[in-house]
C-alpha cells in the first residue's frame, strides 16, 4: 500500500536545510510526504543543490536557494524566486538559527549578540511578514519554528549553555504564541518544536532514515529525523496551533538545573 502523501501539491520553504541536522531531514519527510520543497542555505550552495536532488528522488520538485534569513532584501529575493520557479510556499519551518557558543554574558560581544538576536529573532519575523499575506489570501498556511527544550525557563550555567541562544529561541516561542492566536482566524496554524540536544544521523543514512528503511534504535534520542518527523506532522494536523512540541529524548535532566 502506498504511504499517504497529506501535503501533496504544497509547496514548503526550509531554512537551513543544506547542513546535516534538522532542516536537511525536515526537507526530506515534507518530501516524502507530498511537498515540494525550496531548500534554503546560508553558507554552502552546492550542499543545498545535493538536498534538492535528494527531494527530487521522491518525484518532488526542489529549488535551492542561498540567502542569510537574518537580511530582509535577503528573505524578499527569497520569496520571489520561490515564487517565480516553484509556486507560493504556503509551508514556512525556520530551522536556522544560532550558533551555541557557551560563555558568561559580559564576554558575548554586543556585535555577536545582535547577530545571535538576528538569526533567532529577526529570522522568524522576517519569514513571517514575507509569507503571511499570500497564505491569508489562500486561507491556509503552516508555519513552523525551530525552537529549544526549556528555553524559556533557561537553567544552565553559562559555561554549559549560551544565554543570546536560548534568549532567541524563547523569543521564538513567544512569536509561535502569539502568531498562532491572531491568524487562526485566516486558517494558518503556527507551531513550534522544542528539541533538547540532538543526536545526528550519519549523512549517508539520513535519506534511508527517512523513508524507513533505516531503523533508528540504539540511536541517543532525539535525532534530527524525529525532529523532522514532528515537524511534518504538525505540517499535516488542521486542528494543532499555538503548540511547542518538546522533543528531550528520553534524558531531559539533559538541560540541567
Amino acid at each position: 500500500m502506498a504511504k499517504p502523501e497529506p501535503l501533496l501539491g504544497r509547496i514548503a520553504l526550509v531554512t537551513g536545510a543544506a547542513g546535516r541536522g534538522i532542516g536537511h531531514a525536515t526537507a526530506l519527510a515534507l518530501a516524502r510526504d507530498g511537498a515540494d520543497v525550496v531548500v534554503n542555505t546560508h553558507r554552502s550552495r552546492e550542499a543545498a543543490e545535493a538536498v534538492a536532488e535528494e527531494v527530487r528522488g521522491f518525484g518532488r520538485r526542489a529549488l535551492a536557494i542561498a540567502g542569510d534569513v537574518s537580511v530582509p532584501g535577503e528573505v524578499d529575493a527569497m520569496f520571489a524566486e520561490a515564487r517565480e520557479t516553484l509556486g507560493e510556499p504556503s509551508i514556512v519551518v525556520a530551522s536556522a538559527g544560532g550558533l551555541w557558543k557557551p560563555r558568561p554574558l559580559d564576554a558575548i560581544p554586543p556585535e555577536e549578540w545582535r547577530i545571535a538576536m538576528a538569526e533567532e529573532v529577526d529570522a522568524l519575523y522576517l519569514l513571517a511578514r514575507a509569507c503571511l499575506p499570500a497564505m491569508r489570501i489562500a486561507g491556509w498556511g503552516r508555519i513552523v519554528a525551530v525552537g529549544g527544550f526549556d528555553n524559556e525557563d533557561w537553567r544552565v550555567p553559562s559555561e554549559d549553555g549560551p544565554l543570546d541562544y536560548a534568549l532567541g529561541k524563547a523569543a521564538r516561542h513567544w512569536l509561535v504564541h502569539t502568531l498562532a492566536r491572531q491568524e487562526a482566524r485566516n486558517g494558518i496554524t503556527v507551531n513550534g518544536v522544542a528539541p533538547g540536544p540532538v543526536t545526528r544521523v550519519p549523512p549517508e543514512m539520513l535519506l534511508e532514515a527517512v523513508r524507513g528503511t533505516h531503523a533508528l534504535d540504539g540511536y541517543r534520542r532525539p535525532t534530527q529525523v524525529e525532529v523532522a518527523e514532528a515537524i511534518a506532522w504538525l505540517v499535516a494536523q488542521p486542528a494543532v496551533n499555538s503548540t511547542m512540541v518538546a522533543l528531550p529524548g528520553p534524558e531531559p535532566g539533559a538541560v540541567k538545573a
